[in-house]
């Protein structure tokens, strides 16, 4: 049985494509809608397939409650390093509670084989989402959104608990009915636990290890990690480790890019090991010094050059600001400028290898739930979350405060007094406010401490200029409307044709991603969008495009566009990105839109902040026949970091 992960359809014997939208089958998840585990959890819908298993949105029968079910897949249930590695996973969960931290509620192994975690259930989008659509953070909203992580990172750091995979797919957003942000660390897959996984886990202190899965995601693990050793000649991993990484997430939200971009393994591992970035106030000019020596020092190579505790960190980020440096116990559930699109289109994420969850989003990240039956419900926290690190969004439940009324306290009869005592009372009042004024000043001597002195000057991060294929592009001409296939035509410059000729464009991307075409219109040639993520009824079903794939648009024997019949130059603007866009909001509207002067400014803007492709003409091996082709090629450091945007010119007469 095979499964559709775009419209979530199911087919059996199909081929690898799916007969509806074309989408790579994958195969069908373990669980179906309607089905019943344990007698408690009814499956609603199938939300996402990640590195350790599938993730499903379910219903408790009794309660009523929204839960999300995170199922091994059956292949581990057997390997007793994943199933150690599953249970860590509720164990880390359930070792510490913070209000920022998606809560674990239950771990189980049923007579039926399948063994899955019921979590907590969080409304909302994962922070890589929201970087997507903002662009950049100021540093004042990066604090605001990492604070609390770095908080309950704190909390879960007393216990024992070190996280190992911290990035911004593991952090969800949500904002609940008063429109107050709400954060949540997820996915504890990798989490450390000190004096109790340990010990049975074998020697995974590294992110390197482990049934030959890298533990960790790349571009925001610790030197560490990759095996560097600290010289405090101790290689056992702390929670220093995921103060590097919250700092590399600093410094991606507020300069709009990684610090370490790399096209292999190797290279992004030396530049963890031996390179600094660009400082942060050089990078964007809001960025106070102070904060920018900050986030270096959580960012320095050796661990023993970082804060002790991952709270330090986040208290020199506040004095920088000329910030108040809060109590550490409060919950840390803010007012926000976080302005949050529509929960409609929250993405589901899951530790380990990239997934697609319905509607084509590919996600990676993790899950949440509510209580797994009543006697859990108990001990529930009042404020149950509503969503899970992305999928359908769903309402979220918090609870409200509650006034208690006090019953006023009869004035009790005064008797008069000797004014001895009143003179004598002055004078200790006023050695007790002069001594607790004297002991305040100290204290805030003491707290705002002078920022870190600046590190030495960092080497600048080498980049890779060797150009790589992003993907390649040809057009299929019809030399008459009665031909149903058409002769091939590719060059890197003007593309000629006749007036009035019909054609099809192929595009052959080397990564899973998302196009979208903008092109002359009906109104004087006014720019219109071709292909957009709600494509034409008849023409496309879908804007997604699979790695390695032919993908022409339009779509099937009766699609074809027309040129003018007057001679002419037409220019179609191509965009290309790894994940959907949804700003401009035009790409994410129907096609066939006329675009405002104000859109053709917003389609400049983000022609300015892409990536341009370079194109050249090759010949490629297409089934055993040469075939010429255009490629579209981008710098090798900046290797599909970003959408790509070029431009194909068709001159006709």
């Amino acid at each position: 049985m095979k499964f559709c992960p775009q419209c979530g359809g199911t087919f059996e014997g199909a081929p690898g494509f799916c007969p509806d939208d074309g989408t790579v089958l994958e195969d069908a998840p373990p669980l179906k809608v309607g089905q019943v585990l344990d007698g408690q959890y009814e499956i609603e819908a199938f939300i996402a397939r990640g590195g350790m298993g599938t993730l499903h949105r379910a219903r408790h029968i009794l309660l009523g409650d929204r839960v999300v079910i995170k199922m091994l897949r059956p292949e581990m249930r057997s390997n007793t390093e994943w199933l150690r590695r599953f249970q860590r996973e509720g164990q880390a969960a359930r070792r510490f509670r913070h209000p920022n931290a998606v809560i674990v509620y239950d771990l189980r192994a049923n007579a039926d084989g399948f063994t899955y975690m019921v979590m907590e259930y969080v409304a909302g989008h994962t922070l890589d989402k929201e970087l997507q659509q903002r662009g950049r953070f100021t540093p004042a909203e990066a604090l605001e959104v990492l604070e609390p992580v770095a908080r309950a990172l704190d909390m879960a750091h007393t216990h024992g608990v070190v996280h190992r995979d911290l990035k911004p797919e593991n952090i969800m957003l949500s904002l609940d009915p008063a429109e107050r942000l709400h954060v949540k660390l997820l996915d504890l897959g990798i989490a450390k636990l000190r004096g109790v996984a340990d010990a049975v886990a074998g020697d995974d202190s590294h992110g390197l290890t482990v049934a030959g899965q890298i533990l960790g995601t790349p571009y925001y693990m610790s030197p560490e990690q990759w095996g560097a050793h600290p010289r405090d000649g101790n290689t056992d991993i702390d929670g220093r480790t995921d103060i590097y990484s919250l700092g590399i997430i600093f410094y991606e939200l507020i300069a709009g890019h990684k610090p370490f971009i790399a096209s292999s393994l190797p290279e992004i591992q030396q530049l963890h090991l031996k390179e600094m970035p660009r400082p942060l106030h050089e990078v964007a000019p809001d960025v106070p010094e102070p904060f920018s020596h900050a986030v270096e020092r959580a960012m320095a190579k050796d661990r023993n050059d970082r804060y002790v505790t991952i709270g330090e960190f986040a208290d020199a980020l506040r004095v920088a600001l000329e910030l108040t440096v809060e109590p550490h116990g409060s919950a840390l559930l803010s007012s926000s400028s976080i302005t949050m699109p529509s929960l409609g289109s929250a993405q589901v994420r899951e530790a380990g290898t990239p997934t697609t969850a319905p509607g084509g989003i590919t996600t990676q990240g993790g899950a949440a739930a509510l209580p797994a039956n009543t006697a859990q419900a108990a001990h529930a926290p009042t404020a149950s979350a509503a969503s899970i690190a992305g999928g359908a969004a769903l309402s979220a439940s918090v609870a409200q405060p509650v006034s208690v009324p006090v019953a006023p306290v009869p004035a009790l009869p005064v008797k008069p007094r000797s004014s001895a005592p009143l003179i004598i009372g002055l004078f200790v009042m006023l050695f007790v406010v002069a001594a607790g004024g004297g002991f305040l000043v100290w204290r805030h001597m003491s707290a705002v401490k002078p920022p870190p002195p600046p590190p030495p000057t960092p080497t600048p991060i080498k980049t890779d200029a060797t150009p790589v294929e992003a993907l390649s592009y040809w057009i299929e001409a019809f030399d008459s409307p009665t031909q149903t296939t058409g002769k091939r035509v590719a060059n890197d410059g003007a593309i000629s044709l006749r007036s009035g000729q019909q054609f099809r464009f192929h595009f052959t991307p080397r990564e899973r991603g998302y196009l979208y075409i903008i092109g002359p219109g009906a109104k004087g040639n006014a720019p219109m969008t071709f292909l957009t993520a709600r494509p034409t009824v008849g023409l496309m079903k879908t804007n997604q495009a699979a790695a390695d794939a032919d993908f022409s648009f339009p779509y099937g024997a009766g699609g074809v566009l027309q040129l003018d019949s007057n001679p002419g130059t037409e220019e179609y603007t191509v965009i290309f990105s790894p994940t959907p866009l949804l700003t401009p909001a035009f790409l994410a509207e129907k096609a066939e839109h006329d675009l405002t002067p104000d859109e053709v400014a917003e389609l400049e803007r983000l022609r300015a902040e892409a990536q341009t492709g370079a194109t050249a003409a090759r010949v490629q091996d297409t089934n055993g026949a040469q075939q010429t082709a255009v490629a579209v090629n981008i710098p090798g450091a900046d290797k599909m970091s970003r959408p790509v945007i070029f431009d194909i010119r068709i001159e006709h007469k």
